[in-house]
């Protein structure tokens, strides 16, 4: 049997106007690279034309699709198949350009996406990697990743994310995640007296299952934080976390949840990854400092990175 061959999308007028602002906008800012999140195959020879010599990052669940982009000269970066808010996506695929060195940790990207017309790229956001973002190199990302495999870190985020932006019945929630050292931030930390997820299966605890990331969200109204295994399993939730902050600096503004964060990855070998409930950012930590924040956007907005001082909008 043969094989179907796939033919091209031409590209439609709006998008051709689309990735000529975008190619604006690029030179302009002197951005590092323009960065595609397409919903379907395209005629990437006259996308790599209409980009003229600008890098082009192609973000993509589908193996064909960036097997195709790669063949005409595009940076092809995976991400996962998941229905997400397109924010969580270009987030994803901005950690993994990062990981796979094909963007520095303070660049300045130009992502085109759809967020109007399905298939269709008709929005520009410009997401400038904080300067904070500096010490976070690729090699940094992936000694994370030792520690924290990456998929059980993205699906903590994805759900930070989620609660930062969308809070609780029409309440702001706040929470934090200590994800991997079980054994010592278990010996570091004390129960409220009330676990929920004592008494349930491994299975029936993993954040890589739907229900237990929704059930996650009503608990994160709760005090105390959630403990993570590195296969993504909640290992105890509603945990006091007893390590010190003496000797510790963080920026001006942050509550307690972030010392919390700050003391008990200085003294384990866990990331935490905090829920601000003023302002919903999504701070992850690691060694008592903050090495990424995310600031959440609602639905019909796009999302910004920023560092601690200085807010740069996308």
């Amino acid at each position: 049997m043969i094989a179907p061959v796939t033919v091209p999308r031409p590209i439609p007028k709006i998008e051709l106007g689309v990735l000529a602002l975008s190619n604006l906008a690029v030179e302009h800012l002197a951005a590092d690279a323009l960065m595609l999140l397409p919903e379907g195959s395209m005629d990437w020879s006259s996308v790599r034309v209409a980009a003229g010599s600008h890098r082009v990052l192609v973000a993509s669940s589908s193996k064909r699709l960036r097997d195709a982009a790669k063949s005409a000269g595009l940076d092809p970066i995976e991400i996962e198949a998941v229905e997400v808010a397109i924010a969580e996506r270009i987030t994803l695929a901005l950690i993994e350009a990062v990981a796979n060195e094909l963007l520095t940790s303070g660049a300045r990207v130009v992502v085109v996406y759809s967020a109007f017309e399905a298939e269709t790229l008709d929005s520009i956001t410009v997401v400038r990697l904080g300067e904070h973002l500096e010490r976070l190199t690729a090699r940094d990302l992936r000694a994370l990743e030792t520690s924290v495999p990456l998929e059980t870190l993205k699906a903590v985020v994805d759900v930070a994310v989620e609660i930062g932006r969308e809070g609780r019945e029409g309440k702001a929630v706040g929470t934090l995640f200590a994800i991997g050292d079980v054994r010592n931030v278990m010996a570091r930390s004390h129960t409220l007296g009330f676990d929920p997820f004592k008494g349930y299966c491994r299975k029936e605890r993993n954040m890589h299952d739907l229900r237990v990331r929704e059930a996650i969200k009503e608990i994160a109204q709760l005090d105390g934080a959630f403990v993570v295994g590195r296969d993504g399993t909640v290992e105890a939730a509603c945990r006091i976390l007893d390590a010190p902050n003496t000797g510790l600096e963080l920026p001006k503004g942050l509550g307690t949840r972030h010392w919390a964060a700050a003391a008990i990855t200085k003294v384990t070998k866990t990331v935490a990854v905090v829920v601000s409930q003023s302002t919903g950012a999504v701070r992850i930590f690691q060694d008592g400092e903050v090495v990424l924040r995310v600031a959440p956007m609602s639905h019909a907005r796009a999302m910004k990175w920023t560092d601690h001082e200085t807010e740069f909008t996308t």
